[in-house]
């Protein structure tokens, strides 16, 4: 206690009306929560000149973002948020366009698709890639070391690389051109935002986008086909290409 009695102010102890405590306050362990949107509901400047959307800017970049990036994962923070946030209104305008948001909790990820719109007046927005096969039978190699460990869905280009030896036909003797169609499908597939590169090391982030981009049916076809192609039943995996 300080010995100067003016260095405490005495408003400090000072008595409180008793206010009447409403049981369910003082027992509700969960906050309420905030409507849905509310810390973005304000005034805005115009992004640009000519800007006359009424949607915060956060929602419409984060618009952007998944018109035109493969996918975005919750390790895009502030996108990933708005998407839980203002799921419907993406969906909506998103639509406008032809075009599906798929989500999904679970792995934390979001990306959209073209609608399967039957008018003749519909028009194509988003590109489908193509990978060769020997970049779908890597895929489908990250889809089971990705479902094996996912809390650490890492692997390494050697590890990759000695995969897709398995393929190799005994009458390719050439084994430096052999390599460089893996490395080259391993490209493709971290252009495809499949994996990402480890900075400073040979190693590869697993996304979670490939759960959705192999579906069961899809795992099961191509098992069956790098089943035949590891038997010799048919050609060598860079020979053909195959749509995603």
């Amino acid at each position: 206690m300080p010995d100067d009695p003016e260095a405490v102010d005495p408003a400090l102890f000072a008595e409180t009306p008793a206010t009447p405590l409403d049981p369910t306050e003082v027992f509700d362990t969960e906050p309420a929560a905030a409507p849905v949107g509310a810390h973005l509901e304000r005034d805005h400047e115009p992004r640009f000149d000519g800007d006359t959307s009424a949607l915060p800017p956060e929602v419409c970049w984060t618009l952007q973002e998944l018109v035109a990036a493969p996918h975005l994962t919750d390790k895009a923070k502030k996108h990933w948020a708005i998407v839980l946030q203002y799921e419907q209104v993406l969906r909506s305008r998103l639509s406008e366009l032809g075009l599906l948001l798929e989500v999904n909790r679970e792995h934390r990820y979001a990306f959209t698709r073209q609608a399967d719109d039957p008018s003749p007046h519909g028009r194509t927005i988003l590109r489908t890639r193509t990978l060769s096969l020997a970049a779908s039978a890597l895929a489908l190699h990250l889809y089971q070391q990705y479902l094996t460990a996912p809390d650490d869905p890492v692997v390494s280009t050697t590890d990759l690389i000695d995969h897709m030896f398995a393929y190799k036909r005994a009458t390719d003797t050439d084994a430096a051109a052999f390599d460089k169609k893996i490395r080259t499908a391993i490209k493709s597939l971290d252009d495809a935002s499949i994996i990402q590169p480890i900075r400073g090391t040979d190693r590869y982030l697993i996304l979670p986008v490939i759960t959705a981009i192999l579906t069961a049916d899809r795992v099961e076809a191509l098992t069956d086909t790098y089943t035949a192609i590891a038997r010799g039943d048919i050609g060598d995996t860079a020979e053909e290409d195959d749509d995603e």
